[in-house]
């Protein structure tokens, strides 16, 4: 078991080391600086608390939950318009592509089956999106 660390542990370095890695952590930096994106993300997570606050309540008034919602929504849309956030975001999904990659190889190491465990069925149409 122990070697099964050892190689857990240098893989977690390897991945610390990679591109995707390192640009996502120069991208997170940066939007971090930008004082719109902080701002824009602070409003953004208010109304998402404010939203938890709403449905943990016994009876949720649905008008109340609708209208924060899509405040929430607008928030996140600004967000995303704003440089530096939406280059944070493409480096996450790099990222997290290259995580997805190797779940893929492990899987495949263990199992000998390659599927997705995500169900993919191979059509970007109906795909949340996997990079």
């Amino acid at each position: 078991m122990d070697v099964v660390f050892q190689k857990t542990r240098e893989l977690g370095q390897a991945l610390l080391e990679s591109e995707a890695y390192l640009n996502m952590k120069k991208a997170e930096d940066k939007a971090m600086a930008n004082e719109e994106a902080a701002r824009a993300m602070g409003t953004y997570l208010e109304k998402r608390t404010q939203l938890q606050d709403l449905m943990q309540g016994e009876n949720p008034d649905p008008g109340a939950l609708k209208r924060v919602a899509d405040e929430m929504d607008e928030a996140q849309e600004k967000l995303q318009l704003i440089d530096d956030v939406a280059e944070l975001t493409a480096a996450r999904n790099e990222f997290n592509a290259l995580i997805g990659q190797i779940n893929q190889v492990l899987q495949f190491i263990v199992t000998g089956n390659m599927e997705e465990s995500s169900g993919c069925t191979g059509s970007c149409d109906s795909c949340p999106g996997c990079h």
